[in-house]
């Protein structure tokens, strides 16, 4: 067995590994022992059907624990991915190590193997491969989906995703390891969202409309009545 491939084999089960660590169920568990985080419920326009999401992660935390908890669990979850991933690029510049490291972490936080292959819906991880894949990609790819989804909502993040495929093919070639980690990231990323959109391509062939930006204004009401609810709590203590 060569050096290389016990690389690559390390790289892949210590990402896999590492992906699988749910940041957003160990602060609920911490901050709610014995409760499950609230999970993102979108319901149809005429309030019949709901579409419920199987992800758990920063937004579930936000729902449940307020603004300061669910952007702790963002960036515990982008970190996971971008350190990892930079200190392989660092150790070895030359090799594609950390491009199949950061594959695998969102392979594990997406089907993560403590959670029964439940885990989250691998936005602030796909944000931290990118950054540590490429720092001015990542400005790049994000100004590039929030423009996008100023006018299609519902693909901002998939579309800041989805634009390191051209980003890569023109800064690093059609044919190189990080055009192929742009595709396989997309692909692990849309496979990541296939329940929900299944649920929603079922219903909408039913009929049934769905307002797109229900679940941004239910993050909004409820981050703000949980920051009210935090700083009525800290007054009463005084």
């Amino acid at each position: 067995m060569t050096e290389e491939f016990m690389i690559l084999l390390l790289a892949g089960g210590a990402g896999y590994l590492i992906g699988s660590i749910s940041f957003a169920r160990l602060i609920f568990a911490w901050k709610r022992p014995g409760e499950e985080p609230p999970r993102i419920r979108t319901v149809s326009t005429d309030g019949e059907v709901t579409i419920t999401s199987h992800a758990v992660g920063a937004t579930n935390v936000m729902m449940g624990l307020g603004r300061k908890w669910g952007l702790t669990t963002m960036s515990l979850d982008l970190l996971k991915s971008f350190i990892p991933m930079a200190l392989l690029k660092v150790a070895y510049p030359e090799m594609p190590y950390h491009l199949l490291l950061g594959l695998f972490v969102l392979i594990g936080h997406l089907w993560p193997i403590w959670h029964g292959f439940r885990g989250g819906g691998g936005n602030s991880s796909a944000l931290g491969m990118i950054l540590a894949a490429s720092p001015l990609g990542f400005l790049v790819t994000q100004v590039s989906g929030m423009l996008i989804g100023m006018r299609f909502p519902v693909f901002t993040f998939l579309a800041g995703v989805a634009m390191t495929i051209p980003w890569f093919m023109m800064t690093k070639g059609v044919l190189s390891y990080e055009t192929g980690f742009a595709v396989a990231m997309t692909v692990l990323y849309l496979l990541g969202q296939l329940p929900e959109t299944m649920q929603f391509l079922r219903y909408k062939k039913a009929g049934y409309s769905f307002d797109t930006k229900h679940v941004v204004n239910m993050m909004k009401h409820v981050s703000r009545r949980k920051h009210m609810e935090n700083e009525a709590g800290r007054k009463g203590s005084l």
